[in-house]
């Protein structure tokens, strides 16, 4: 059986699709009446404590240093957590304990094995996060299908379900770490993306911290001082925030009353929607400049745009429907929710039927194409200003998979070897992000202007490939690509000894 993940930064989900062609998320092995997973983890004395198990052993012992928001950490080699013996975590493992709690769920419903998933990343995550998210996938020993972009899952779900075909589609993807603006053109022989752009630090967690910076503050008025914050008091403010956060996008609900606890102090509190509205107004104005920034990319108008798809849970604020029913109020134009906090999940648990050749069992579209998210390209220095500069090689927003070939040359007659610096970026080449060094080399016959063709493939998948060859001969040459986590990197084997160490406790 194969399945599709939403690989969540505050939840996450499993899906597979059903003989009948519909899709179902999985249940949690241990409760069959829920259905998202929290992404948290705690590791305590030789064991892992995955989702609902993780929450309920924090809420008896707040003190308990729990793992949250590690997708904000991919393509980030630096470790997250230190556990009780020193033993350094990476994203990439505290990711794979998740995986391998989704896996264990759907096992266990099944009662078979899980041969394969699709698991979701946000749209403008560059090839470091993405290799990451694979090298998750790895350490968790799930054999990986495909990554698919979230907001392009919820467009092929909502394409599948709605039978909608020949329109342009503007996917508002705002969820509870990232935000994604992607723009589809969606006919009867697939899904195409035309543009895409987005924001890694601003999601729910952002909302949330909006709304107990303002329940603090109410706190402080009562109480006639600043509330001293302990893990418990951090716990349940985190909590009753997003729990008024949620009241808030309730229809008709113009203001939350409630008296909340935090640590010893308890204070009631009063909070409007206008308040709200206010506190976030800067945060819902950086997505819409994101999401016309993807319409601009597209060689789009707003009038261009048939239906906006509202999706993640962050798109549930009434704010967000409003400004974009603002935008997009032209006859013929939608502005509509399509399960806003399944949507993702299910279109991957549809892009593995497509993958395992059920297209048309299913009636799905054949096709599914992407664009290049980031310019590729690589780093030089000037030899006449010594300044550095940025070669591009491969352009944002071009058709996937994009390959090209570029021949450097040797400048000396002793010269061995050969480093590129590759770099990915977005609008910037200042703000560019190292995919690593290609070192090629030993050269057997060095000389003055050896030509040494270079590869670079932009996947399908959106990570990036990098070979060399003699660019007379064709024949590859010895080399490494640093920044690939999928090679034999030192700190990826030291994640997989830890997670074979643990006690797996699942809940």
């Amino acid at each position: 059986m194969k399945i599709g993940i939403d690989l969540g930064t505050s939840y996450s989900l499993a899906s597979r699709i059903q003989p009948d062609g519909s899709t179902a998320l999985i249940p949690d092995s241990r409760d069959e009446d829920r259905f998202h997973t929290p992404s948290v983890v705690l590791i305590s004395g030789g064991s892992a404590f995955v989702g609902a198990t993780a929450e309920d052993m924090v809420e008896d012992q707040p003190e308990l240093a729990a793992i949250r928001f590690f997708k904000r950490h991919f393509g980030n080699r630096e470790a997250i957590y230190y556990d009780d013996s020193g033993a350094e975590w990476h994203a990439e493992g505290i990711a794979a304990l998740v995986l391998d709690k989704l896996r264990f769920d759907a096992e266990a419903e099944a009662s078979r094995k899980i041969d394969g998933a699709v698991i979701t990343v946000p749209a403008h995550y560059n090839d470091p996060q993405r290799k990451a998210v694979a090298a998750a996938a790895m350490l968790a020993d799930l054999k990986l299908l495909d990554l698919i972009e979230e907001p392009v899952a919820a467009a092929l779900h909502y394409g599948v379900t709605r039978d909608a075909h020949d329109q342009i589609l503007l996917a508002y993807d705002f969820g509870g770490g990232t935000f994604d603006a992607t723009t589809l053109s969606l006919d009867q022989n697939g899904i195409y993306v035309l543009a895409k752009a987005g924001l890694s630090d601003l999601g729910g967690k952002e909302l949330d911290e909006r709304i107990g910076e303002m329940v603090l503050e109410q706190f402080a008025n009562a109480l006639g001082r600043q509330h001293q914050s302990t893990a418990r008091s951090l716990l349940e403010l985190r909590r009753a925030s997003e729990a008024i956060k949620i009241e808030l996008c309730s229809p008709g609900t113009k203001r939350v009353k409630r008296t909340i606890v935090l640590g010893s102090d308890a204070v009631e509190v009063d909070i409007e929607r206008t308040w709200f509205e206010k506190a976030i107004r800067a945060d819902l104005k950086r997505t819409m400049e994101v999401t016309f920034r993807c319409l601009k990319e597209a060689g789009l108008d707003k009038k261009d745009v048939n239906t906006a798809l509202l999706v993640g849970g962050s798109s549930l604020v009434p704010a967000v429907v409003e400004a974009m029913r603002k935008e997009f109020d032209q006859e013929g134009q939608n502005v509509l929710y399509h399960e806003p906090s399944k949507a993702v999940a299910y279109g991957a648990a549809l892009r593995a039927a497509q993958l395992s050749g059920e297209e048309v069992k299913y009636k799905l579209p054949p096709e599914l194409k992407g664009v290049t998210g980031h310019n590729v390209g690589v780093r030089t220095v000037d030899s006449s200003t010594g300044q550095v500069e940025v070669s591009t090689l491969i352009k944002k927003n071009m058709p996937l998979p994009t390959r090209i070939n570029k021949t450097y040359y040797t400048t000396r007659a002793d010269q061995r070897k050969m480093a590129l610096d590759f770099v990915q970026f977005g609008d910037d080449p200042r703000q560019a992000v190292s995919l690593g060094l290609l070192n090629v080399g030993p050269l057997l016959h060095p000389r003055v202007n050896y030509p040494i063709g270079v590869f670079v493939e932009y996947m399908e998948d959106g990570r990036i490939a990098v070979t060399a060859s003699d660019a007379n001969t064709g024949e590859e040459l010895e080399q490494t690509f640093g920044g690939d986590p999928s090679g034999d990197i030192q700190y990826l084997s030291d994640q997989r000894k830890l997670l074979h160490s643990l006690l797996m406790a699942r809940s």
